[in-house]
């Protein structure tokens, strides 16, 4: 149960929340949002994210250097290009290294804001009101003991994320759908926390991973699907040489990478480790409870998804 499945199961959640608020609230959109938004939409590397950044270091600015702890698997050139065209919207006003949020871009981030709460609002009718408050009680549980867990991991990303949050006085649901956001920054801390000792360059962890998985076996291939971090297919070569030299991984021929055994142990444990630091603080929790929060969730994704996909 406690696995990456668990954690993936919570963010199916927060997505099928935004799927059904969209489709029972179609009018939840930005008035004439800017083309700007659109380039990269859903992915960490895009201006809508960095809007959410923005709100969780406000009233800090941003900058290259700190987006990049978290954000460790961008390169820093996409990270500034990005910023960079977010300052000529006027979004941003960049001194030195640093980019202040403008009125403008605050007017921008707080209209992202509420439309996002309107389409969490609009879920709400389509959910058991008991059930979705029950959930909220142990998601909450398990976001405070993560804050106070012992490190490693530490909680810079989680601490970063809880900057979002509205406050009490606000429907079970909105709080869910920020604690979810929460889980994905807690589930970064954990990961970092694991494979960093390992002093690799994260988009070098990143293509590891994949020829863990078996999802990709070639730097073609790692490119491919890696493309939006901004790193050529070049330096994903190197990445898989770099793995090669530490004897994690070998040229099985026809350019084609496989992992060793020691590869496979150091990424095997790394796994381990992670799941260990994301789910310690789940201990406040019994084995029913555990089971419930599991149960709830999973309900709560299949109604959603029933909401989202109905005619």
């Amino acid at each position: 149960m406690f696995n990456s499945d668990f954690y993936d199961l919570t963010q199916e959640v927060q997505g099928a929340i935004f799927q059904a608020g969209y489709k029972l609230n179609v009018s939840a959109v930005l008035a004439n949002p800017n083309p700007l938004l659109q380039v990269r939409r859903g992915l960490a590397e895009s201006p809508g994210w960095f809007f959410v950044q923005a709100a969780e270091f406000d009233p800090e600015p941003l900058s290259v250097k700190n987006l990049r702890l978290r954000a460790v698997w961008s390169s820093p050139r996409i990270v500034e290009a990005l910023l960079e065209m977010m300052a000529g919207e006027k979004w941003f006003d960049r001194v030195g290294a640093d980019y202040y949020l403008t009125d403008s871009g605050r007017d921008m981030m707080q209209a992202i804001t509420e439309r996002r709460r309107k389409l969490v609002h609009a879920a709400i009718p389509a959910l058991p009101a008991g059930e979705t408050e029950r959930l909220e009680i142990l998601l909450c549980r398990i976001i405070d003991a993560s804050l106070r867990a012992s490190q490693p991991p530490n909680t810079w990303s989680l601490v970063h994320s809880r900057h979002r949050a509205s406050g009490e006085d606000v429907p079970a649901l909105e709080k869910i759908f920020q604690y979810f956001s929460d889980i994905n920054a807690y589930r970064d801390d954990s990961h970092m926390a694991a494979f960093q000792p390992h002093r690799i360059e994260a988009y070098v962890w990143e293509a590891f991973s994949l020829i863990w998985s078996e999802a990709a076996n070639t730097a073609q291939a790692v490119y491919d699907q890696l493309f939006y971090r901004g790193y050529s297919r070049t330096e994903y070569a190197a990445a898989l040489d770099e793995l090669v030299l530490r004897g994690w991984a070998e040229n099985s021929g026809d350019s084609k990478y496989r992992l060793t055994a020691e590869g496979r142990v150091i990424r095997d444990e790394a796994e381990k480790l992670t799941d260990s630091y994301f789910y310690a603080p789940w201990k406040i929790l019994s084995e029913a409870e555990k089971q419930e929060t599991q149960t709830l969730l999973t309900d709560m994704r299949d109604r959603l998804n029933a909401v989202a996909t109905s005619e």
